[in-house]
């Protein structure tokens, strides 16, 4: 193994003269963000919306099978059962709408997931607006991943408008992937798959007027207890 670069006095990216120019580290309040790897899960720190177009009920709970962490969603056996998470402010009542997107200001989100039957799910993934049920009703803003038939689509949507891009990917079986968006502040949303960029999307329906909360969540479409493994989810923004 090659020897690291040591620079024992430390490293940052700050100006001379400013309040951190002696910090030994990268200035943190640059950007502001959330990100969980799920070695821990508690309901409450979602706004949790579980409904069944069958019978029986959702269940979350960190997989036994997978290292690093990952999240075990289990739908019930209903065509429509449902499970939707908005990250919460205030012990799982409201959500946590803390993400603006605005020119100059660039930003960032990046997740990684699978599904037992990648085909036969329907998931958005990413920033959104409060939504209780995004599969039948569309959240009217965000910059979110949606997944449907194994189709991946991302979205840029204001006012209930969109600019939507179709991946050149699919969601498989069983077989993890990792999706992920950078806003570049100006004019473009790039769009990434397993860490390559795939297609870009312009500006004109940025959500740029409403707050969003990190959001995700899964559908069956089919009548079976299918499932979603959530490894990781992030969303970041320079402030």
């Amino acid at each position: 193994m090659s020897t690291p670069k040591r620079y024992k006095n430390g490293v940052n990216n700050i100006d001379s003269g400013k309040v951190l120019s002696q910090f030994p580290d990268m200035d943190p309040t640059k950007t502001y963000g959330y990100f969980n790897d799920f070695f821990q899960y508690a309901a409450t720190d979602w706004v949790l919306t579980t409904a069944e177009g069958g019978a029986g009920s959702a269940t979350e709970a960190i997989a036994d099978d997978e290292t690093g962490g990952v999240l075990l969603i289990t739908n019930a056996g209903g065509s429509g059962d449902h499970d939707n998470f908005q990250l919460s402010k205030d012990g799982g009542t409201n959500d946590s709408e803390s993400f603006l997107f605005a020119t100059t200001k660039k930003a960032w989100f990046k997740t990684k997931v699978k599904s037992n039957d990648g085909d036969k799910v329907h998931c958005f993934l990413g920033l959104h607006i409060v939504n209780t049920d995004p599969v039948n009703s569309a959240p009217t803003d965000g910059v979110y991943f949606e997944l449907t038939g194994g189709v991946i689509n991302c979205q840029v949507r204001k006012d209930s408008v969109s600019s939507t891009e179709t991946l050149a990917a699919t969601f498989g079986d069983d077989t993890f992937i990792v999706l992920g968006y950078y806003w570049d502040g100006v004019d473009t949303v790039y769009v990434f798959v397993n860490d390559t960029e795939v297609v870009t999307i312009g500006s004109t329906n940025l959500p740029d007027d409403e707050y969003l909360a990190v959001s995700f969540g899964v559908e069956n479409e089919e009548a079976a207890a299918n499932t979603l493994e959530m490894d990781y989810i992030g969303a970041w923004m320079e402030r």
